[in-house]
């Protein structure tokens, strides 16, 4: 099975080591053939210089990538430290993501991102609340003017105050004119109407 370590840094025995070309840390080394000592191809990720590198075999490929310590947290490094004939590479790899890597994006970025959408979605809804309450209120004052335009509707209408005479024993309580309503009003077909209490009588029989 082809393997592929993409190497941060490198040191050989103690000095920096890398592409040959530009001398950057940040390579890739890749298994090329099923025999173990045969030279694995580097490829410089800044430069795309590739080679063989003899040096870095197979073997130490599969060494290094089964030998890394890997990654558990979001601060943890995958580093190695190998030992082949005649050299010792220590360096670090190509951090793989975890899941901590992802608990620390949301904390760091999406969590606070989501708290200031739903802020909004509140702030949006209090304002909504505010503008109800203040329409309601609204109506509230209008209802006084509702009842003095009833009322002003029923006094032109027609209504009766007892005289003192004692004409009417029984006063009817609807307050009409012995037994009539006046309207001023164009809306109905007569002037008057009976009332519908008394029947037409002014008094009230219970």
């Amino acid at each position: 099975m082809r393997v592929t370590i993409k190497v941060l840094w490198m040191t050989r025995n103690g000095a920096p080591t890398g592409c040959p070309e530009c001398s950057t840390g940040a390579v890739q080394f890749m298994t090329t053939q099923p025999f173990d000592g045969w030279p694995a191809r580097g490829w410089c990720t800044v430069c795309s210089h590739n080679w063989e590198d003899v040096l870095i075999t197979n073997a130490l490929v599969r060494q290094i990538a089964a030998e890394s310590t890997g990654r558990v947290k979001a601060t943890d490094s995958d580093t190695f430290a190998v030992a082949a004939p005649g050299q010792y590479l220590e360096g670090e790899l190509v951090p793989e993501i975890t899941v901590d890597d992802l608990r620390v994006v949301w904390k760091k970025a999406y969590k606070p991102l989501l708290k200031r959408v739903i802020r909004q979605k509140k702030n949006k809804a209090k304002n909504a609340a505010k503008k109800a309450v203040v329409g309601t209120a609204k109506k509230t004052v209008a209802a006084p003017t509702a009842a003095v335009l009833k009322a002003a509707w029923g006094a032109q209408a027609g209504g009766w105050e007892p005289t003192g005479d004692g004409g009417i024993e029984n006063p009817c309580p609807a307050g009409c004119d012995a037994g009539w309503f006046d309207l001023e009003s164009r809306i109905h077909g007569s002037p008057r109407v009976v009332c519908s209490l008394c029947s037409g009588s002014g008094e009230y029989e219970p």
